[in-house]
């Protein structure tokens, strides 16, 4: 019976550092979100560029593992390096807000991380689904 016990234990330690961590990138996402349309302050266009080709060299790589072809493979890249440069532009921008602005009251920061931790367990439960036929 122990050790059934603590492969539980340790999913759930996982489970809980996983979804802690992407809960707070979803709080800092949805602050930068917020100081962006709030104050339209956005990083240079070069740091914006850079991290648009690199992640647009990662997302052409990933679906070229995956098999997608020629037509769909650079506009695919594109797409995916477009989402992700903009996460990332709200996630640094989230930083920089509170950075400026201190976090919020503790009952607000709570709430928040809370939610936000609940929607990257499910995003974390979302992306490692497996059907067992």
């Amino acid at each position: 019976m122990q050790p059934i016990l603590e492969d539980v234990a340790r999913r759930f330690y996982i489970h809980l550092i996983a979804s802690f961590g992407v809960g707070f990138i979803i709080f800092l996402w949805g602050y930068g979100l917020y100081a962006m349309f709030l104050n339209f302050k956005t990083p240079g266009i070069a740091y914006v560029l850079l991290m648009f080709t690199i992640f647009l060299i990662f997302c052409t790589i990933l679906l070229e593992h995956r098999g997608v072809k020629m037509p769909y493979l650079l506009a695919g890249g594109a797409f995916l390096s477009l989402i992700l440069t903009f996460m990332t532009i709200s996630v640094v921008n989230g930083l920089l807000w509170i950075n400026d602005n201190h976090l919020p009251p503790i009952d607000t920061f709570l709430m928040l991380i809370s939610i936000s931790t609940i929607a990257g367990f499910i995003l974390i439960k979302l992306f490692t689904f497996q059907k067992k036929y």
